[in-house]
């Protein structure tokens, strides 16, 4: 009989040590799994190999040191230099274009003659805000926007870390194995007074169906729309080592968007010139200062928007038969040791397609800060997301060793498609009802308003940190994992006329990740993260920028 009440006793408290979710400010809740399903990976400190090319890109991008003290090669100075540089990469005579000065390529500040329009035809105006600009910088300079067509190789790199100003850059469905490398890009936002970050489509990159694309220990500021955004089916693509944000600061440069946004409307406010529907007015007559709302105007709402519509389901094939491989199930995206800084969501948000996440840090703190201290901006201010990871539409996307502070919803949405269906037409979400999404966080920390956690998301029948923003379907699922789907039939069907019975997905279980990948230790992600991700962190000659490769160093635990 003590033998009986012994073993219950150690029954009750194994199930209440597995149960334990957040008590007070801080459990740690042992991980059911700590490394992601049909995957290979090693965990290590950080060496040289690190700065290789890893995730889906490692399948398809090429080193390109061969092309010094070639013809290929070119560096340039000047925005014109630039320019002829891409044009002659898209006829194969340019391989590597190193950037040695900043660049501000606005469209007012390039000021193309009517010849060089004609030359330069892959550059043109980008659209202004739709209420006017409130950056006088921006309104003297113009945005860009440059389309790289027909270029198979190129890499794009800066020694220093110069800057890229007022240019949007699409990576269009004709061009593969494109690298860029160690650039900062600046100049595409200014204060939205509306407060709904829609005034205007400035992005950063676009990858608008390229394949093979590298994008590493880059830095970018905020944008008026995304970050990187990658629509029409693009594939094998890794951005890496890259800084996303800034941290809020009531002192600005003079010389940044912030500062030259706020002062207009602050000069506006002052004259009293903004109505009472002025989201700028509401926060000053309020209370709070110009210098909160310059702190709290460093955040960045949607990062990697990543398939632009769900009506893109799947390869399109035009009435000639040409197949324009535009489906968002094509789509494979690799995060690999980024900072983010007072975001809002889209860490990634996938539609159908397949997202691998390792060595994140997401830190929000500072716009929180911000929050939670000024009142009449948490009132009146609408950037108040704080998410990470959203499958959409039969995605997968799973995060390995990544840490998430003050990330209050680090997965989103819902199991099935139907469970959430609020920024979908009708006929979209009646398609992708049955549709079975996949967000899978693990060996990760999460630190924000409910507590901290460490483990996985699958942790006590996800029930956790990590969860607070997912709806679960059938939590019998937790332990199944598929890195991509299937519609079948999607490929007799047309996209100009969609079925009108639901899709059926097929989903595939038994599919290894096509390649392995190595991790910072957690208690490691932080500081080497930190130190290292974004332009101009790392000191490489241009040799070493254009390498691929950096050996593998000693692989340690998996």
């Amino acid at each position: 009989m003590k033998f009986n009440k012994a073993i219950i006793w150690l029954l009750v408290l194994a199930f209440f040590t597995s149960s334990l979710l957040i008590g007070g400010n801080e459990a740690v809740h042992a991980a059911e799994i700590d490394s992601i399903p049909n995957t290979e990976r090693y965990i290590k400190d950080y060496d040289n190999s690190f700065l290789s090319v890893s995730g889906f890109a490692s399948l398809g991008v090429n080193d390109r040191s061969e092309y010094i003290d070639t013809s290929y090669y070119r560096q340039v100075k000047t925005e014109r230099e630039f320019l002829q540089a891409i044009l002659d990469a898209g006829n194969g005579s340019v391989k590597v274009i190193e950037v040695a000065k900043d660049l501000n390529l606005g469209w007012n500040a390039l000021n193309l003659s009517k010849e060089e329009t004609k030359k330069y035809r892959f550059i043109r105006k980008h659209q202004d805000p739709s209420n006017g600009f409130t950056n006088p910088k921006l309104a003297s300079s113009g945005v860009s926007q440059l389309d790289v067509n027909d270029v198979d190789g190129l890499t794009i790199f800066s020694k220093k870390g110069k800057t890229i100003r007022s240019l949007q850059i699409k990576l269009n469905r004709s061009s593969n194995d494109i690298v860029i490398r160690n650039l900062n890009f600046d100049g595409m936002w200014q204060w939205d007074d509306t407060g709904r970050h829609k005034e205007v489509g400035w992005t950063f990159i676009k990858v608008n169906g390229a394949n093979n694309v590298w994008i590493d220990h880059c830095k970018f500021s905020i944008a008026a729309d995304g970050l990187i955004d990658t629509e029409n089916g693009g594939s094998n693509i890794t951005i890496s080592w890259s800084e996303f944000g800034l941290p809020a600061d009531e002192n600005p440069s003079e010389d940044s968007d912030i500062y030259q946004s706020i002062q207009y409307m602050e000069e506006k406010y002052v004259a009293n010139e903004l109505d009472s529907e002025s989201v700028y007015y509401k926060m000053r007559n309020d209370g709070a200062t110009k210098e909160q709302i310059m702190a709290y105007t460093a955040y960045h709402s949607k990062v990697h928007l990543t398939g632009s519509g769900d009506k893109d389901y799947m390869d399109y094939v035009s009435g000639s038969g040409t197949d324009y491989k535009d489906g968002n199930q094509r789509i494979q995206l690799t995060l690999a040791y980024n900072s983010y800084t007072n975001i809002g969501q889209r860490v990634p948000m996938i539609r159908q397609g397949t997202g691998h996440a390792y060595n994140l840090y997401l830190d929000n703190s500072t716009h929180q800060d911000v929050l939670d201290n000024v009142s009449a901006i948490a009132e009146h201010g609408r950037y108040q997301f704080a998410r990470a990871l959203n499958a959409r539409n039969g995605a997968s996307i799973a995060a390995d060793t990544s840490v998430f502070v003050d990330i209050n919803e680090p997965t989103i949405g819902a199991e099935i498609q139907g469970l959430d269906t609020k920024n979908m037409d009708d006929q979209w979400a009646e398609l992708f009802h049955a549709a079975y999404n996949r967000n899978l966080i693990v060996n990760s920390k999460v630190t924000n308003q409910y507590g901290t956690y460490t483990g996985s998301s699958w942790d006590n029948d996800g029930e956790n940190l990590f969860t607070t923003g997912f709806i679960w379907h059938d939590k019998s699922t937790i332990g199944n994992w598929a890195w991509s789907s299937h519609i079948v039939g999607s490929e007799n069907m047309h996209k100009s006329n969609p079925p009108s019975e639901p899709f059926t997905f097929e989903y595939k279980y038994d599919e290894e990740l096509p390649y392995t990948y190595n991790v910072l230790p957690l208690n490691s992600v932080v500081e080497k993260v930190s130190n290292y991700a974004g332009a101009n962190k790392v000191n490489m000659s241009p040799i070493g920028w254009l390498k691929t490769n950096y050996g593998s160093g000693p692989k340690t635990s998996k």
